[in-house]
């Protein structure tokens, strides 16, 4: 039944603030904000009607009633000088809750009667509003407590301990609150405002009491707090004269025509619709860089928040304008030159010491088919001649060390020292017989162990030769350490002022 009176009540209250004559228009959101609250208080106290009607019939639930009455009644809570009950303190915040709807009520009829109708800025507005809502509620509750016998006084204590707390924690918004109020009265930005901050880029679209709401180029709304507003520097391109100057920096190869490069440039940007012609557009040559020659466009635009897109249109249009006019934009260049005296040290040692080695062995002549060892043949010369497949693929040093294992090439000596030496005839025998080499298989991987400096001959031969003559294993022979100071095998120690060749026979 209750809520059925509530519903038509509120269709009632509907259908009289659509009236277009209607004079109480403005106070339709308050009147139906007391039809509400009347609503819920007929509501309570139907309902405490019938709970104090059904406990009276029943003599034990009477007596739980007087029994939780002399519970809410009681003076049992210490309050200053005074104890107060329950009931009384529960009374008191009701009170404080309904003071609080009638101040921010009161604030809002005065914004919208007197502010409004006075034209005062927005932004004033809201604040005027905010100091009359919470000055009405102090005031309030100062009166509720002095009409409750409360003594304010003594609460001055905790009030000051409380308000050095509260003072620490709020002073940031204490100083933001403080900041809105001067952006208020000075007004360096307002809504509609196309402003950078730091690195944040975007239009103003609400400046609350605290903090500013900014809506960036990504439609991202950022809140900045007051205090950055007056903190740092703020550039806003929408104050006063909204024209700004753009500026797009250009680079052109060396030995470009620099006439024709600025009649290519004001050609792309004078076909922009959003390039003012008044001011002129400028072309300033700034400098002569490392690998161009840099100009810069100057530009006026009327509405600074397309600068972004006009700018990406005009370096379309400059490199569309500079290919058309055969103009290059070169890009950086190095050229790295490195010196070192110790590498040049060692570069021409190792010159002198590729010099003084022996040549690969040259292969023995053939007669092509088809032809006479008397007729001419055509000879042809290569710069560079491969190594044959079989010593490119060819281990020489563990070939060195099976001819002297124990399976190895037959060795022969003095009478009085061990056996070190072997002929050229035996190590082919052993080639042909262990590694199962063709003879001349066997001759070339001789000499290709001669030139290597793994084997060494006894009579100083360069060639290898299936003979009679001797060779020793390069470790084996005290000539050869002799010799190492030329051998290919040398090792070079630099210590970083002079380069110098090592050899065994120095220690």
């Amino acid at each position: 039944m209750l809520r059925l009176l509530g519903r038509r009540g509120s269709r009632t209250l509907n259908r009289w603030f659509i009236l277009p004559d209607n004079p109480l228009t403005l106070w339709e959101r308050p009147i139906k904000v007391f039809w509400q609250l009347g609503i819920i208080g007929f509501k309570a106290g139907l309902w405490l009607t019938i709970f104090a009607y059904i406990t009276g019939l029943f003599p034990q639930l009477r007596i739980w009633r007087y029994t939780l009455y002399a519970l809410l009644t009681v003076e049992s809570i210490p309050l200053g000088d005074r104890e107060y009950s329950p009931l009384r303190l529960l009374l008191l915040v009701g009170l404080t809750v309904g003071l609080w709807f009638i101040a921010r009520l009161v604030a809002k009829l005065f914004r919208i009667y007197i502010l409004t109708k006075a034209r005062v800025e927005s932004r004033l507005q809201d604040i005027l509003s905010a100091l009359i809502q919470y000055s009405l509620l102090f005031l309030g509750i100062i009166l509720l407590l002095q009409a409750f016998g409360i003594n304010a006084s003594s609460l001055a204590i905790l009030a000051s301990l409380l308000g050095v707390g509260i003072g620490f924690g709020v002073q940031n918004i204490t100083n933001n609150f403080i900041s809105g109020f001067i952006i208020t009265l000075e007004r360096p930005i307002q809504v509609g405002d196309f402003i950078k901050l730091d690195d944040l880029v975007g239009i103003v679209k609400r400046v609350g009491a605290r903090s500013t709401e900014i809506t960036t180029l990504d439609r991202v709304s950022i809140i900045v707090p007051n205090s950055r507003f007056l903190e740092s520097e703020i550039i806003n391109w929408s104050h006063g004269n909204p024209v700004s100057r753009l500026r797009v920096p250009v680079g052109v190869a060396y030995g470009a025509d620099i006439t024709l490069v600025k009649t290519a440039l004001l050609e792309a940007v004078k076909r922009h619709p959003e390039v003012l012609l008044k001011p002129d557009p400028e072309i300033w040559f700034q400098n002569f860089g490392d690998s161009s020659l840099n100009f810069e466009v100057m530009v006026w635009t009327g509405d600074p928040r397309k600068q972004f897109r006009v700018k990406s249109d005009l370096n379309y249009a400059i490199e569309a304008s500079l290919r058309h006019h055969g103009i290059e934009i070169p890009f950086p260049q190095r050229d790295l030159h490195l010196r070192s005296p110790q590498l040049d040290d060692i570069l021409s040692i190792l010159k002198r010491r590729s010099a003084a080695d022996p040549p690969l062995p040259e292969p023995l002549p053939t007669t092509p088919i088809g032809h006479s060892a008397e007729d001419p043949v055509e000879q042809t010369t290569e710069q560079t001649s491969p190594l044959p497949d079989l010593l490119a693929d060819l281990d020489v040093e563990a070939l060195a060390e099976a001819m002297q294992g124990g399976q190895g090439v037959a060795l022969q000596g003095h009478a009085d020292t061990s056996p070190s030496y072997f002929t050229g005839t035996a190590a082919v025998v052993w080639l042909q017989k262990k590694r199962h080499y063709t003879h001349k298989e066997a001759l070339l991987v001789g000499q290709w162990l001669l030139r290597k400096g793994l084997i060494y001959a006894i009579e100083d031969s360069l060639d290898f030769e299936d003979s009679q003559a001797l060779y020793q294993f390069y470790q084996d022979s005290p000539a050869a350490l002799a010799k190492s100071v030329e051998s290919p095998e040398n090792s070079v120690i630099s210590d970083g002022d002079a380069t110098e060749i090592y050899s065994p026979e120095a220690d």
